[in-house]
């Protein structure tokens, strides 16, 4: 009997029903269509200067559009900063610590514009500002113990004012998607002010000071605060801004309109065809050595002869 053929034969069939479950796109517990339909705006169709345009995430004026620039900017200078770190400092742990912060934040905090701006149909800027362009420049003249300080005290500066923006978004903006950037990019910035001042290169006498906030109007028929009280509620104030998020790893966004849907699985859209197709792959090999036992078995009867 020639076995070759049924082998062949077994060798196509699981390919076929690989091939079958690989074009379809959906898999056992995977939804055909996405759950949740995103409708996607034409670039450039989310306004310039002071207009608003109302989106299906609310509406986006000046000051959103702003931030998305900012943030997009602030990774095209700051992971090139890094890389330069990175190479040009390999004796020094902090710094090659710093660097890895920068690259990776940076990286996830570029998705998350970039999806919001697809979405927003805001087209984002693709290169660093002439100021940010001069950093980098002062970067590559420096070395040794001043490229660290150069390196340390650019960077914790601009993150400093990145950080206020991104508060500032996050308390005050209408739309849902920039406050989910808002959220990530206070998130990021925070972990990566941490790592540069952890180099111990930054010069704080040198950093902008804060100013203090202006007074809101006091209730009708109540007293303004004075002395002592003024202080009490300086400092219950002070408490109350102590940042969430510290110690929080920098993440993707889990459950937010981000996603396309919300069955998504480990590889994404095609789950359970990933599963279905090692399934498959299983089967074809099993078969292929049962089909090999028995064809030995048949040549050791036949010399029986």
């Amino acid at each position: 009997m020639d076995l070759a053929k049924p082998t062949r034969l077994m060798v196509a069939l699981a390919g076929c029903a690989l091939a079958v479950l690989l074009n379809t796109g959906s898999a056992i517990g995977q939804p055909a269509t996405p759950s949740t339909p995103i409708s996607t705006p034409p670039p450039g169709s989310a306004g310039t200067g002071d207009e608003v345009v109302q989106t299906q995430w609310g509406p986006l004026g000046p000051a959103d559009r702003d931030f998305l620039n900012r943030v997009k900017q602030a990774g095209l200078w700051e992971q090139p900063a890094g890389e330069k770190g990175k190479a040009k400092r390999p004796d020094q742990p902090k710094i090659q610590e710093a660097c890895k912060h920068l690259i990776e934040g940076h990286t996830l905090l570029d998705k998350v514009v970039n999806r919001a701006g697809v979405l927003l149909g805001h087209t984002l800027p693709t290169e660093a500002s002439d100021e940010q362009k001069g950093w980098l420049a002062e970067m590559d003249a420096a070395t040794g113990d001043e490229f660290d300080a150069v390196f340390a005290n650019r960077l914790r500066a601009a993150h400093g004012k990145v950080y206020g923006f991104s508060a500032q978004m996050r308390a005050g903006t209408k739309n849902e998607l920039v406050r989910i950037l808002a959220t990530q990019a206070m998130i990021t910035v925070f972990d990566h002010m941490k790592v540069l001042e952890d180099t111990g290169k930054v010069d704080f006498a040198a950093l902008e000071s804060p100013q203090p906030l202006a007074p809101p109007p006091p209730a009708s028929g109540a007293p303004e605060p004075t002395g002592d009280n003024a202080s009490d509620t300086a400092n219950d104030n002070a408490d109350a801004s102590a940042n969430p998020t510290d110690g929080v790893i920098p993440t993707v966004p889990e459950g937010t309109k981000f996603t396309r849907t919300a069955e998504q699985g480990v590889f994404g859209d095609n789950n359970g065809v990933f599963f279905g197709a090692i399934a498959v792959l299983a089967l074809a090999l099993v078969g292929m050595r049962m089909i090999s036992r028995s064809k030995k078995k048949s040549r050791r009867s036949s010399r029986s002869y």
